[in-house]
């Protein structure tokens, strides 16, 4: 029997199916469950109209777009989870799929516009607030540190925004 592996997504080939059965992946080490398998008259007969869910076994019919089970996409492309780089190691510094994250900071940055950094800032915050809960509910996502630099360069050029504001109608009413 043969499926694929729920991590590397590379073909599996066991030679006694036991449906719920353990197994390893020769390619990656991952420990995986047999998907059930039909009795091997219905699957000679039926092997063009059933495919296996790469990620939890259960068989659907060939022309099924999702899994019935856990609703996982059979036919397309698969989608990469992370950014892996050279050495091994899953990273890189943009995250990207955190965009509350990567507009705070920059709306963060680019607050230290003069005139511009009151509101900038203050959208900097708001939307840095919710890249840090969406990091918190989506830890894949990454960008808790993009989503700070947002936060605090809003807050402290608002502040500084408005202190200098301050101070020119201050110093307008005194000149009066």
């Amino acid at each position: 029997m043969e499926f694929y592996c729920t991590r590397c997504n590379k073909k599996v080939s066991v030679n006694q199916p036991l449906s719920g059965g353990q197994a390893i992946c020769p390619v990656c080490s991952a420990g995986l469950t047999i998907p059930p398998s039909a009795t091997p008259q219905a699957a000679t007969a039926a092997s063009t109209d059933v495919i296996y869910c790469q990620k939890c076994g259960q068989q659907n019919k060939e022309n099924n777009f999702k899994c019935t089970r856990c609703g996982f996409v059979l036919h397309g492309q698969a989608q990469q989870q992370y950014v892996v780089i050279e050495d091994g190691t899953v990273g890189g510094l943009i995250p990207y799929k955190n965009a509350r994250a990567l507009w705070s900071y920059y709306l963060g940055i680019f607050s230290l516009i003069p005139c511009f950094g009151i509101l900038l800032g203050i959208a900097a915050l708001i939307v840095g607030i919710g890249g840090l809960r969406y990091a918190n509910l989506h830890p894949e996502a990454r960008g808790k540190v993009h989503a700070w630099i947002g936060v605090v360069a809003g807050a402290l050029c608002t502040l500084f925004n408005v202190l200098i504001l301050a101070l020119i109608i201050i110093g307008i009413i005194n000149k009066q």
